[in-house]
């Protein structure tokens, strides 16, 4: 069995409108990782990551050897995404990087993991924002498989940068401003609004065989990742054939039967694509269940939300025994909810989805 035995998040409730991005629009951000950035000599991803690199932490897994140790940083891309400027004149989100090797995720990662110990297997994952969902699939690889009995993840991206919030809004994926002033506000499953802002987030959680660890938060019972049959690679077919794939492969791997599934995090962008791919999915595969969403709360965190937002999820049903209403719904809904639930008995099955066709799923138990 493999155990999450520690965990750290980060994420940001403080909205602030970016007026001078090429398409204006609200983010979730910590203002205070850009301070000084225009030196050339900080790095606003890097100093997300400090937010969850519990000093604490890190000294415990470090001198706490327990076996052969990985680090996976899940950062949805190969390089921190907001290099460069994006356009002119610069944007407050503007400046250059003088460490530019250190720009590169690898590089990073390897100088994260010797700070934890973790210098058995180094590894970035770039999977888009299925990312820090679809390293879980290597969690399980690596200790199932290769007899390693610790992987630690750090799931961190350059969410709210230039690049980041001009494609989003030229895609027309993010709400910007133009829809803010038609009073439309970020929900999921919704007839009237949808959507989400960008936002910062990072999380570290701690993956461990269960014959060295005795002191579990949760099972990670089983993850899978699949992809889908579609030309388009920034599209979503309309059947959900991605993640019917990639929630039947994590049911498969984990042994779940689908009736056991009683709690869902969705994917939840709240584009309509997504809205119909991910509820077709869900109604093809599963049978009675709840399902909430989390970026309308906390804002899409690209490569790092699958994970983050499982965590987050997590929080809300240890400390409170709830899930999560999805927020800003108009309508009533017992199943993509519109307001919080005690939480039912039961696993729980978390969702990602990023562009290039890649979907992912797992399946975790809390233990109690």
């Amino acid at each position: 069995m493999i155990y999450l035995t520690h965990y750290r998040t980060a994420y940001s409730t403080t909205i602030e409108m970016m007026e001078d991005a090429v398409f204006p629009q609200k983010v979730h951000w910590f203002p205070e990782t850009y301070d000084r950035v225009k030196t050339g000599m900080f790095y606003a991803p890097h100093r997300l990551a400090e937010k969850v690199l519990d000093p604490v932490l890190v000294k415990e897994l470090r001198e706490n050897k327990v076996g052969k140790t990985a680090f996976i940083l899940a950062s949805g891309n190969s390089h921190f995404a907001g290099i460069n400027p994006r356009h002119k004149p610069p944007t407050r989100l503007s400046y250059e990087y003088k460490f530019l090797p250190f720009s590169l995720t690898q590089v990073y990662a390897g100088r994260t993991a010797q700070a934890l110990g973790a210098n058995d297997h180094i590894v970035t994952d770039a999977t888009a924002c299925a990312s820090s969902l679809k390293a879980l699939m290597d969690v399980q690889t690596l200790i199932n498989f290769y007899k390693f009995k610790r992987v630690v993840v750090l799931t961190v991206e350059d969410a709210v940068s230039n690049s980041v919030l001009e494609f989003f809004g030229e895609a027309k994926a993010s709400l910007t401003k133009k829809e803010e002033d038609l009073g439309i506000l970020p929900s999921a499953f919704d007839e009237i609004n949808y959507g989400f802002y960008v936002g910062q987030g990072a999380a570290l959680a701690v993956f461990e065989s269960s014959d060295v660890s005795s002191k579990p938060i949760a099972t990670l019972k089983g993850a899978y990742t699949a992809s889908e049959d579609h030309s388009n690679a920034i599209g979503q077919r309309e059947d959900g054939q991605g993640f019917i794939r990639a929630i039947e492969g994590a049911l498969d791997v984990s042994c779940t039967p689908a009736e056991h599934i009683s709690i869902v995090k969705t994917h939840g962008t709240g584009t309509k694509s997504n809205n119909v791919a991910e509820k077709a999915a869900l109604d093809y595969t599963l049978d009675k269940y709840v399902a909430t969403a989390y970026k309308q709360r906390i804002g899409h965190t690209m490569g790092a939300s699958g994970l983050l937002e499982t965590l987050v999820m997590l929080d809300d049903i240890r400390n409170e025994n709830k899930v999560r209403g999805i927020a800003n719904r108009t309508a009533y809904d017992e199943v993509f909810l519109a307001e919080d639930v005690r939480a039912p008995q039961g696993d729980i099955l978390t969702l990602a989805a990023g562009m290039g066709n890649v979907y992912s799923a797992a399946v975790l138990s809390l233990e109690t």
